[in-house]
């Protein structure tokens, strides 16, 4: 932080003196401007979703990701994470644990309930994934950018603040089609609103925007049709893209920041990490080189077992 005025530097040793974590100390060395700028949440959010335990280890990776490429304290952002705690298949205490060393802020929110809405009819890959709806919810922040956990970082994000508009995505890449006109909801930019918020859960009851079997994807893309910016493939590099569509992949690479693993995610089994011969292996290798990165970096070598 830059503090004006002559008596900055001796303000900042006073920091130092006191030791942080001191709130009531450091309010009486600041003025009321002072504390102002000391007490406010950053202004963006860059977050994620873990529904399950099992995405844990993604998420840790894709914080460490992030971190590697983006300075957050100048970015005025910060990584939260919107967590399902359940006693059968949600995040425990020791994941949370886990992914707050990483670098994220945890956030646990109840399972969204609709009327009319089974969800035990949504296919169970994505079943939690309407959740995601509570961050819209998140209005103290002006902007906020949903990555999904199976996705990893090799570049900087500080473009897409600049998005214009309510909601941004990248097109979706499917076998047979390379630009789609619907968007793949795995990495979003948009302005939280209550009014937003309020207006999206009884259309989630509505057939005309949500099918009994579909999550938030086909949802969003009905709320926010003909009316969202289209983002460049660069923010959500489909790994589709890279066994459909190679000469496109290996062109855009180099240039590419979110590689999003959908086809197929990386995986703790050794049995079933991709390796010479498997349809994805070359960027699965990559995560797997960079999920060791990350281990080294945090001293967990012998605490989590590689994705790959």
């Amino acid at each position: 932080m830059c503090v004006g005025g002559p008596s900055s530097a001796n303000t900042l040793q006073s920091i130092a003196d006191y030791g942080a974590g001191s709130v009531t100390r450091t309010k009486e060395i600041f003025n009321a401007e002072e504390n102002k700028l000391i007490t406010r949440k950053p202004r963006y959010a860059i977050t994620s979703s873990v529904q399950t335990a099992s995405f844990t280890s993604l998420a840790v990776m894709l914080a460490y990701s992030i971190q590697k490429h983006n300075d957050l304290k100048a970015m005025d952002a910060e990584l939260v994470l919107l967590v399902r705690e359940d006693e059968k298949d949600g995040v425990t205490a020791e994941n949370k644990t886990r992914l707050e060393k990483a670098g994220w802020t945890v956030r646990v929110a109840k399972e969204l309930e609709f009327q009319g809405v089974d969800t035990g009819k949504i296919r169970p890959w994505h079943r939690h994934n309407l959740n995601k709806l509570h961050l819209w919810s998140w209005t103290e922040y002006e902007k906020i950018l949903f990555i999904d956990a199976d996705v990893v970082c090799k570049g900087s994000l500080a473009e897409l603040w600049d998005m214009p508009g309510e909601f941004a995505a990248a097109p979706d890449v499917w076998w047979n089609i390379l630009t789609d006109n619907r968007f793949n909801s795995g990495v979003v930019v948009f302005r939280p609103s209550m009014e937003t918020f309020n207006d999206m859960i009884p259309k989630m009851s509505d057939p005309n925007y949500h099918s009994p079997n579909d999550a938030d994807q086909a949802f969003l893309n009905a709320y926010y049709k003909f009316r969202y910016f289209g983002l460049p493939y660069k923010y959500n590099f489909n790994l589709v893209m890279y066994q459909f569509h190679r000469s496109t992949w290996d062109k855009l690479w180099d240039e590419a920041v979110l590689i999003h693993f959908t086809m197929r995610k990386p995986s703790p089994n050794p049995a079933k990490h991709c390796h010479k011969g498997c349809n994805e292996w070359e960027p699965l290798e990559w995560y797997g080189q960079y999920f060791r990165e990350m281990l080294a970096y945090h001293g967990w070598e012998k605490e989590l077992p590689v994705l790959a």
